[in-house]
């Protein structure tokens, strides 16, 4: 028997960044990424194209165990299996096919071309201006030491092809042609470039037996030239160990700066920035800067994707609601802006909401559930909140206070929804509030969930009366597996998705008690939802 996983990271740019385990999480723009690792060159990067499982790609974070930053893995395995020690057998069988370019470079070199668990992903690259395009890469693997100069040489390619010629590889030694796999990198042959992990510092949370220091990739790009790339990595002789290549992003730094506007005018106020990919209930901002022009600049921002909100001035705009770049009123709405290939400035205007002219009130009070914290469910401070009309159109806000209370006053008639800013955690049943006259809507209750933010059950809300199934999952959190128990009457489908709403697997939850396997996913959250969409529940992934 053999185990395997091969990593190879590919990045532009790689400074050494050390850190204790390698972190996962799915991807929910896989052409973000590409044109990220692309930095300068990133509106050049199109047609982005995937031949592989869910769970076979992913964004990876704290490469600097050996020596990287972050960005795209390919696997032909489970890619969160990389997180265990190099003690543990990591074995994945997934049954899907190879590919024919690993087969033909096999057949060339005179090796077996047999091959399985293909991982690929393949895009165009039309360069805006001539430059040296250099990755760089790690090989890291399970053959090592045991079945290194044998046949088991999984193997990946760096091809480019040029205005649809042949592919070339360009992922070889320094100073060769030799390529870069298992027989040509290990402790007899090139020695110089091979670290053994069995025992090595990172043995405790990096399950390959070994890898190679980074070697760097590189090809001149030429404006005019259209260059068709190809990343792909596979499983060779049998198809029963994982392999994975790990594609660096671009360095940072990067920078994100802007106006800032109230009714197109320069504004003072608080601009924030968060980080897309969170990892806790709450996400906290990883810049807040003051702005004091109607300008500001966001400097010194890791490589990555980020969320930017701006509070004007309270005391100089009390009619102004926090918003988002470029147009969003929520986090569901926001963009996502990416670095290092952000390339437009993220101006944020807002407006100044008309003043409610109506007899009606509508108080409630907000929870947050920090149970998964060890402490009680305790009221929620400072919640930006929000007042919707049936067109969905932000007509108030307001702020909980330090028992979670809030309060809108000369509310007119009409029906209406509330929804709570929260940064990543979306609110998941909907509901409306009528209102006619000078009624006083007592108990708009909310609470922030780890399923998401729900509005409570209070008969002063129509909540929609849509969950019908009775479905409870435990453990949660959850590191390998999840149970489900049905107590309907039939069988129900079930999606599990990311929190960004990436689709990672279907399928149906039995009558009774069925089980989920979840220890391939990344540490985080994920919802599923059961019976289709009718009921949502949240999922953390520790």
């Amino acid at each position: 028997m053999k185990k395997l996983l091969t990593i190879l990271f590919i990045t532009l740019i790689c400074n050494t960044i050390f850190s204790q385990t390698i972190q996962f999480s799915p991807i929910s723009n896989l052409n973000m990424m590409i044109a990220n690792i692309f930095g300068v060159q990133c509106d050049g990067v199109s047609n982005v194209q995937m031949v592989a499982l869910p769970q076979q790609i992913g964004r990876f974070e704290n490469g600097g165990i050996l020596g990287l930053n972050s960005g795209l893995v390919l696997s032909t395995g489970v890619i969160t299996g990389s997180q265990q020690p190099s003690s543990v057998f990591n074995n994945t069988n997934l049954g899907t096919p190879g590919d024919v370019d690993i087969a033909n470079f096999g057949t060339l070199a005179g090796q077996i071309p047999t091959n399985y668990d293909a991982c690929i992903v393949e895009f165009d690259f039309t360069p805006t201006l001539s430059d040296t395009i250099s990755f760089t890469y790690v090989l890291a693997s399970e053959e090592y030491p045991e079945y290194a100069n044998s046949s088991f040489t999984d193997r990946f390619l760096f091809l480019v092809s040029s205005n649809n010629g042949p592919y070339s590889n360009i992922a070889f030694l320094p100073g060769t042609t030799i390529p870069v796999e298992i027989n040509s990198v290990n402790a007899t042959v090139n020695p110089q470039y091979y670290i053994d992990n069995l025992g090595g510092v990172n043995a405790g949370n990096f399950v390959f037996d070994a890898y190679t220091t980074p070697f760097i990739a590189k090809f001149f790009a030429q404006t005019g030239v259209n260059y068709h790339i190809k990343l792909v990595i596979a499983d060779v002789s049998d198809s029963a160990f994982d392999s994975a290549i790990f594609l660096d992003e671009q360095e940072s730094y990067n920078d994100i700066n802007g106006l800032l506007t109230v009714n197109n005018t320069p504004a003072d106020g608080v601009l924030e920035v968060f980080n897309f990919v969170g990892d806790t209930l709450l996400a906290q901002p990883v810049q807040t800067i003051p702005v004091t022009n109607g300008t500001y600049l966001a400097d010194s921002l890791q490589t990555g994707m980020y969320h930017v909100r701006f509070t004007p001035n309270p005391i100089l705009y009390p009619g102004v609601a926090p918003l988002y770049y470029t147009n969003g009123d929520t986090w569901a709405t926001a963009t996502a802006i990416g670095l290092p290939c952000f390339l437009n400035n993220g101006n944020i205007n807002s407006d100044t909401l008309n003043a409610l002219s109506g007899s009606g009130v509508i108080t409630g009070n907000i929870i947050i559930d920090t149970s998964y914290l060890k402490s009680p469910t305790v009221a929620f401070a400072n919640a930006l909140v929000k007042l919707y009309n049936q067109s969905n159109q932000v007509i108030a806000f307001t702020y909980s206070d330090a028992v979670g209370n809030y309060q809108f006053t000369s509310v007119p008639s009409g029906v209406y929804a509330i929804k709570l800013d929260v940064p990543y955690i979306p609110q998941v049943n909907a509901h409306s509030i009528s209102l006619v006259g000078n009624d006083v809507i007592i108990g708009a209750d909310f609470a922030i969930l780890t399923e998401g933010i729900v509005a409570l059950d209070n008969l002063e809300l129509g909540i929609d009366a849509v969950v019908q199934h009775h479905v409870e999952m435990y453990p949660n959190p959850a590191k390998e597996k999840v149970i489900f128990t049905n107590d309907s009457n039939s069988p129900l489908s079930f999606e599990l998705l990311t929190i960004n709403g990436v689709v990672v697997q279907t399928g149906i939850i039995g009558i009774g008690m069925s089980t989920l396997d979840v220890q391939y996913l990344s540490e985080g959250m994920y919802f599923v939802n059961i019976g289709g969409k009718e009921l949502r529940k949240l999922i953390v992934k520790k």
